[in-house]
């Protein structure tokens, strides 16, 4: 009786999946942090009456309005910007790798710079008080924390989509 090999199965690598599971917790972590600066940038937009006016456009709106509007104000990002990277970044967990929540988040933190960097009163540091000089800077370190994890987590999910089922192999 000839000796039969035994079939070999494999299992995903518990290693792999605390990886993807880091990326998606740095991902969240970096959403909640920029949605974080977007509320200390709206008390303080709203305690020093910094209405938005991108590129000096205006709207007809208190500050706190134009903040419920999703208008934004002159050092916080409008609502729907931290509103969607946390989605993006919560969808991640619970869904297949892939790289767009990460894509997503990167491009929400780089438009907060632009829009800040747009802003009136960015370029009036002389004006600024001690609550909008430091929202300008969480907004910006919150923004650059978003693009990093955004990127980072896009890498990843490419490099193990590119790598197909052999990623997940023990």
């Amino acid at each position: 009786m000839a000796s039969q090999e035994r079939p070999v199965i494999k299992l995903a690598s518990p290693a792999r999946w605390a990886v993807r599971a880091d990326m998606d917790d740095a991902l969240l972590g970096a959403s909640l942090v920029f949605a974080g600066a977007a509320v200390w940038g709206s008390a303080a937009a709203i305690r020093d009456q910094l209405p938005g006016q991108p590129l000096g456009i205006t709207v007809p709106l208190s500050v706190p309005a134009g903040l419920v509007a999703g208008w934004g104000a002159g050092v916080a990002a409008p609502w729907p910007m931290p509103v969607a990277a946390v989605a993006a970044a919560t969808a991640a967990r619970y869904r297949a790798p892939s790289p767009w929540p990460g894509v997503v988040c990167a491009m929400i933190g780089a438009g907060c710079i632009a829009g800040t960097l747009i802003e009136p009163v960015t370029r009036q540091p002389g004006s600024w008080s001690r609550s909008t000089a430091l929202a300008i800077g969480f907004n910006i370190a919150a923004s650059a924390g978003l693009i990093a994890a955004g990127v980072r987590h896009s890498a990843s999910t490419r490099t193990h989509n590119a790598a197909g089922p052999a990623a997940t192999a023990g």
